[in-house]
């Protein structure tokens, strides 16, 4: 067990999803892009997203560095998704001083969970690796972060569960963009990374994108269920407002999206944590109350399965029965979070071969629970893929393994050289 990671929840993470839900016309329009893309997404050229690109005042021997920015595609595919704010992706492109050989190898880099700006990214991963490389990188601004943070929203604090489907589904089109960009622009070999939100996200741009890529998620994995309903992100969630929300009519909109029956919400409660909504003082969840007394008798139920997943830290991060989520909640959330982020419902990768996942050996928010059916192993989802572990925790790894991360980014690299010569 991480304490690192224990104490950096508790003092910095900033509560998510304070509005709760979103309305289910996002969801619902989220899915079908989602289907759309098994058919690739629709090619934008650059002038028609008011494309800029600025070359930076020289600071460094090694690298050349330029600002740019366009109009995110989702605009088009569906205007009302984005908030004004976030309406235009910014990104730095950092390309060595001089390349050597006929190799021009370039690698997008998402935002990890509360990363802001271009700084970290770019001190720890695209000025080394094309300094001790020869690899360019794309740092990537997301949606909701940096100058794309709506007003009203705090720090990280992304308000609606919708919103961080959103900022995953941006980031599949505008990395599109980018990548088909850099191919017109004669860079023959191109990647696709980042850490933690940012690795998830690289790995469903990855899959829709449909060319072979250098794939590299780090300290993420095969689907968010796990982290938002029982890892210690999942403290972070307003569990309360989300709760409240959860009417008879939120969960049947809810069950649309997810396409799940009363009885099959009733089983997998059973399935995973031992009783039904009604065992622990509920009514089925068609005609659930959502009283205090109520959620606190569940929530003392549920405290043990979350013990399992957490184990002492649980009580740590829950302090309070009334913040402890209830089973019922829980489960719509994990449901929710699968059908959107579950690697196995978008395309396979063209080159699976060339990816290799890093993880983190007790990361207590990205989670890989061997006992948990639910959650698929990446190598069944992308055969052929290489998983490393790293030791340490999710923030300590985050924090102390960017060398890693660096070399496993040029491995992919060589790993897809190796998978076009065999193709020629």
């Amino acid at each position: 067990m991480s304490l690192v990671d224990k104490v950096v929840k508790r003092v910095l993470l900033t509560s998510l999803f304070n509005d709760g839900w979103g309305d289910q016309e996002t969801f619902i329009k989220l899915l079908q892009l989602r289907q759309s893309y098994k058919g690739g997404v629709s090619s934008y050229d650059s002038n028609s997203l008011n494309f800029k690109l600025t070359e930076l005042k020289k600071t460094s021997k090694f690298v050349r560095n330029y600002t740019g920015s366009f109009t995110s595609p989702l605009c088009s595919e569906s205007p009302d998704l984005l908030p004004r704010e976030s309406q235009t992706c910014r990104f730095l492109l950092t390309l060595p001083t001089d390349w050597r050989g006929s190799e021009r190898r370039v690698c997008l880099h998402y935002a990890a969970t509360g990363d802001h700006s271009f700084w970290r990214r770019y001190r720890f991963l695209a000025h080394p690796l094309a300094k001790d490389y020869q690899i360019g990188s794309v740092i990537v601004e997301n949606p909701f972060y940096g100058t794309r943070k709506p007003r009203n929203q705090v720090r990280s604090g992304i308000r609606y569960v919708s919103d961080l489907f959103t900022m995953g589904s941006a980031l599949v089109v505008e990395g599109d963009f980018l990548l088909n960009w850099l191919q017109g622009q004669g860079y023959n070999k191109l990647g696709i990374s980042g850490v933690s939100l940012g690795g998830h996200n690289a790995s469903l741009a990855s899959a829709v994108w449909g060319g072979p890529l250098a794939t590299v998620p780090c300290l993420s994995w095969s689907t968010a269920a796990h982290s938002f309903s029982e890892g210690i992100i999942s403290s972070a969630c307003m569990w309360d407002v989300l709760q409240d929300q959860l009417s008879p009519g939120k969960i049947q909109e809810i069950r649309e999206v997810i396409k799940k029956t009363d009885s099959e919400i009733q089983d997998l409660l059973v399935r995973r944590y031992g009783s039904s909504a009604s065992d622990s003082g509920n009514s089925s969840s068609s005609n659930r109350t959502a009283s205090s007394g109520s959620r606190v008798a569940n929530s003392s139920q549920y405290l043990s399965t979350l013990s399992n997943s957490l184990g002492s830290s649980a009580s740590l991060l829950y302090s309070t029965p009334r913040t402890i989520p209830d089973k019922i909640t829980v489960l719509y959330m994990r449901l929710l979070m699968d059908e959107f982020s579950n690697l196995k419902h978008y395309p396979p990768l063209a080159c699976p071969e060339a990816a290799v996942v890093v993880v983190a050996k007790s990361d207590l928010y990205v989670t890989r629970p061997a006992d948990d059916d639910m959650i698929q192993d990446i190598t069944e989802i992308w055969p052929g893929c290489e998983v490393r572990v790293v030791n340490g925790g999710h923030i300590s790894s985050y924090l102390t393994h960017n060398h890693t991360f660096r070399k496993v980014i040029n491995d992919a690299f060589n790993k897809l050289d190796v998978w076009l010569e065999g193709r020629n």
